[in-house]
């Protein structure tokens, strides 16, 4: 008699790992590509700069808290901004796809770096948060080699700052109960 387990029982839900790495980064990209999509398709003019980061910082560090790859984030940055290098979903600012790009790749380094000394959560969100000033400092700096329109920037300079730092603190505590959430399940 032969007792040992099935194969089909004992192998996840992709047996091939090549296979489940490739779902796993079309997953991440679109990620990113959804992002961009809600952000498109949210937008409404309330002053309120960085207000975008609640959805996008939230899918991102939940993306990269849920795969196993290091650079999750970086992947779905790429997603994110391949999908804002195509007409049609009514962005100007010319810089947004790097934006969203160096983004992805900030997410991945600095989160990863403070979470070797800690893995509380709080402290991650204010990690993702100061992540996201990456957005108005690289939109400052750019007005400072390129002329470019810097609506952002019409209520001064440090409100941006501040208003970005608290959705992405926001969306980085969004994804941490939404990873507490996924990690008590399985």
């Amino acid at each position: 008699m032969n007792t040992s387990p099935l194969q089909k029982t004992i192998s996840k839900v992709f047996p091939n790992s090549t296979v489940a790495s490739a779902v796993e980064i079309i997953f991440l990209l679109g990620l990113g590509m959804i992002a961009v999509i809600l952000h498109a398709k949210l937008r409404m003019p309330m002053h309120l700069p960085g207000k975008q980061g609640l959805l996008f910082v939230a899918l991102i560090v939940t993306g990269k808290g849920l795969s196993k790859f290091p650079f999750a984030a970086s992947l779905s940055g790429i997603g994110a901004a391949t999908l804002l290098l195509m007409p049609g979903l009514g962005f100007h600012d010319p810089f947004m796809a790097l934006n969203y790009l160096f983004l992805g790749c900030l997410m991945d380094i600095v989160p990863g770096f403070f979470s070797r000394f800690t893995s509380r959560e709080w402290i991650l969100a204010i990690v993702t948060g100061a992540c996201w000033i990456f957005i108005p400092l690289f939109r400052l700096a750019m007005s400072l080699v390129v002329e470019m329109p810097m609506g952002a920037f019409r209520s001064g300079y440090v409100y941006p700052f501040v208003t970005h730092f608290i959705f992405g603190v926001a969306g980085g505590l969004i994804a941490a109960g939404l990873l507490t959430l996924a990690h008590k399940k399985s």
